[in-house]
């Protein structure tokens, strides 16, 4: 701690003649109270013995007399003697005999004067000298005495002998002492500040006030008072000094009136500079751009915090990490290009952040003068996902042009299908009558007609499950057979373009609980890649598909291999990300394995690609084997038909179609009865009972769903009996007009064996014919 002495000499000269006479004052109270303190010690030193050796006598010849009351009493005077704080007198067992203090009678010494030291006592017994020693807090004299006290009955010489106590009040004498020697110091210290104050009053007089004037005009200019003067007069060195001092002030008045109109127009220009510093700087901080400078060395010299942010720098990072530390942007070059032709700067490119991620930046360069060199502003715009969103726009709009191309074809293909599967069905259905019924040459012709047929019915289902896009079903698959269909959709592409297809389907696979028409898509996607992936390629060009049964995982196998150019390995991971895709724009959209990933893994499989040493790609399924009461549920154990004749109605505005049926039927020695239209149909069951009603969904005039809600109305037992014959499966409405009425559906082109266990399952739901419908004429 510091001590602060006052500025003025009113105050440091008579302070210091006081801390001179106070320190005198003290000195000679610390040099003399010791020696007075030890003098005194040593005159009750010098008392105590006296005292000591006078009671030793007198004490002594008292009790060889045997008067020891009188000794007590001689003892008990000393109690009014202030000096004295104990005396005790104790027999040869140290026992207290006398005390100034008559409750210590008869008491051991130990009790009473824990103080004294008993040792010191045998002492002064043995050596018949009195002792005087000090007691642990200085504050009192201790003696010690041995005083004879007589002899046993037999003896001649005094035997017994006492001891006698004394603590004698050493502080009552130093006390005194020091009072002394205070009072003395006192007396001293007063003449002292008495001449201090003669002094200083001297002082004052001469030299303090004058100064003091001195100063105050010396304050009054330095406070910015032009005309203050200190008018000191004289021929001494302080009149010399009041001169010199004013003319100084007439001086510094004149060159104060100077700067301040100087220092007013610098502040003004100053006051400008800092306002733009301010404005330049709010707005640079303020951008939600990147903004940085860079000199002609390339060199950042400022950046704003949003360019920090933008390459993945906190704000802590920012403001404690210097602009050497920053790590991008890396378009140094057009940077020094634009500085050296003083041009503007625009380009788009991928940097890398702090953390060694891609970013998508456009800049702007500005040339400036700052600080009167050659600068670049740089203008920093994060534009990663504005151009991720364009880009997923964009496969959006492509996904959406897909998809109403889909549509398109699918409404085409709903007309089509229809066309088509009628003439089918009447091909398919009488090749199988010619196999049944004519010789082994026939047999053999209709065997080939009905496979064609059979191949071109599988094409046009196909296609119209890929468009229909109904919910899924699941039922018992065969694997093999779905892979044989999606070769026979792709089998002309891929033959015309010279690639090669090795099938290896393993026989006797189990089936799976699957949906066929996404199992479908699936393998469609697959092949489709592959055969894309060769279009470019050398021969030769090869597709390979497999397919095994794992017995231990019960899960079946199916491999699509190709030997085109692979998979880079750093794409692998994402070649089933939605809307990734390698292909050029136009030929893909990214979403085909993002789907067949997500039908497989619905399915309860996994769809992995590898690419082999060899070369080529790889892509494998894994999917599950359908538990055997699954496949029970699905398919219902066939019903056979009771024996006898029914009379069944067949409805189709085809003549092929009506002929085919009625032949089939009449074959199965049923009585079978046909018609074109629904209205005709409706005139012949008022007229007549009959077991089975087949009929088609599209027919002019009234079709086939107008018919069944008609029978319904008209004869709610006839519409148990009621079968749809259709050619148009693009859209579930029949399916669920089916499912809701309890009706089967006969899928054209059929089999003449499918239509006869239809006909088999409708005549088993009783026993004996229905009775006959009431007769009135149809409406």
């Amino acid at each position: 701690m510091s001590i602060r002495i006052p500025a003025s000499l009113r105050l440091t000269v008579p302070l210091i003649l006081l801390v001179f006479a106070a320190t005198l004052s003290a000195f000679n109270f610390v040099y003399h109270v010791p020696r007075a303190e030890h003098a005194a010690e040593e005159e009750s030193r010098k008392r105590l013995a006296q005292e000591m050796s006078r009671l030793q006598s007198t004490l002594e010849y008292l009790l060889l007399k045997g008067d020891e009351a009188i000794a007590q009493r001689e003892i008990a005077v000393l109690a009014h003697n202030h000096d004295y704080l104990v005396v005790v007198l104790t027999d040869d067992r140290h026992a207290v005999i006398a005390a100034t203090r008559r409750a210590w009678l008869g008491r051991q010494v130990t009790d009473v004067l824990p103080q004294f030291d008993l040792d010191q006592a045998a002492g002064a017994i043995r050596e018949r000298r009195a002792r005087v020693t000090h007691d642990a807090a200085d504050s009192a004299l201790l003696g010690y005495a041995g005083i004879l006290m007589g002899s046993e009955r037999e003896e001649l010489r005094p035997s017994r002998a006492g001891s006698l106590f004394l603590a004698y009040d050493l502080k009552r004498s130093t006390s005194e002492a020091r009072a002394r020697v205070l009072q003395q110091s006192l007396y001293w210290a007063g003449w002292v500040i008495a001449l201090a104050l003669a002094m200083w009053l001297a002082f004052h007089f001469l030299l303090t006030r004058r100064t003091a004037q001195l100063v105050r005009a010396a304050e009054q200019l330095a406070a910015g008072n032009l005309a203050a003067r200190s008018n000191l007069s004289g021929r001494d060195e302080l009149g010399r000094l009041g001169r010199a001092f004013d003319a100084m002030a007439v001086e510094v008045s004149e060159t104060q009136t100077r700067l301040r109109h100087d220092i007013a127009e610098r502040a003004r220009v100053q006051q400008a500079l800092e306002n733009s510093e301010e404005q330049y700087r709010s707005m640079f901080n303020a951008s939600i751009d990147g903004l940085a400078l860079w000199n002609a060395a390339a060199e950042m010299v400022d950046a704003n915090p949003a360019l920090w942010k933008i390459y993945g720098y906190s704000e802590a990072e920012h403001l404690a990490s210097p602009l050497s530390k920053f790590v991008g942007p890396s378009y140094h070059p057009d940077l020094l290009r634009s500085i050296a032709a003083g041009e503007p700067l625009h380009v788009e490119l991928t940097d890398l952040r702090k953390d060694g991620s891609t970013l998508e930046v456009e800049v702007h360069g500005i040339p400036m003068q700052y600080q009167g060199k050659p600068h670049v502003l740089m203008i920093t715009r994060d534009v990663t996902e504005k151009k991720r969103s364009a880009e997923e726009l964009a496969r959006h709009r492509e996904t959406l042009h897909q998809r109403e191309k889909l549509a398109a074809l699918g409404s085409l293909l709903a007309g089509v299908a229809h066309e088509l599967n009628n003439p089918l069905s009447v091909v398919v259905a009488r090749a199988v009558m010619l196999e049944e019924q004519g010789d082994s040459t026939t047999q053999a012709a209709a065997a080939k007609i009905r496979t064609a047929a059979e191949r071109c019915a599988r094409i046009v289902r196909t296609f119209l499950a890929m468009a229909r896009q109904q919910r899924p079903e699941r039922g018992p698959v065969a694997i093999n057979e779905v892979v044989s269909a999606a070769l026979d959709i792709t089998g002309y592409a891929v033959r015309t373009s010279g690639i090669d297809v090795a099938l290896d389907l393993a026989d006797n696979l189990p089936a799976v609980f699957a949906d066929t028409d996404q199992l479908h898509q699936v393998f469609l996607n697959l092949i489709i890649n592959a055969q894309q992936a060769l279009q470019d390629q050398p021969g030769p060009r090869r597709i390979r598909l497999t397919s095994r049964y794992d017995t231990t995982s019960d899960m079946i196998r199916i491999t699509v291999a190709d030997n085109g150019p692979g998979i880079p390995a750093d794409l692998r991971a994402r070649v089933f990300e939605p809307y990734f895709t390698t292909k050029p724009v136009g030929i893909g959209t990214g979403v085909g394995l993002a789907v067949s990933l997500g039908i497989v893994e619905a399915h309860g499989g996994t769809l992995t690609v590898d690419c082999p040493v060899e070369g080529g790609a790889e892509f494998s399924i894994t999917l599950p084997v359908g538990s055997a009461e699954t496949a029970g549920a699905a398919r219902p154990p066939p019903v056979q038909a009771t024996p006898g004749q029914r009379a069944i109605l067949v409805v189709d505005d085809e003549p092929d179609i009506r002929e085919t049926l009625a032949e089939i039927l009449t074959d199965a020695r049923h009585r079978v009865v046909t018609v074109s239209s629904g209205r005709e149909a409706l005139a012949r069951i008022a007229a007549e009972h009959y077991d089975v009603i087949l009929t088609d969904v599209r027919m002019p005039d009234l079709d086939g769903r107008a018919l069944y809600r008609e029978v319904e109305r008209r004869w709610p037992e006839q519409a148990k009996r009621v079968a749809f014959v259709t050619g148009d499966t693009l859209t579930d409405a029949l399916r669920e007009f089916a499912a809701a009425c309890g009706c089967p559906v006969i899928e054209k082109p059929f089999l003449p064996g499918d239509v006869r266990d239809v006909v088999a399952a409708l005549t088993a739901l009783s026993s004996s014919p229905a009775p006959e419908p009431p007769r009135h004429p149809a409406p």
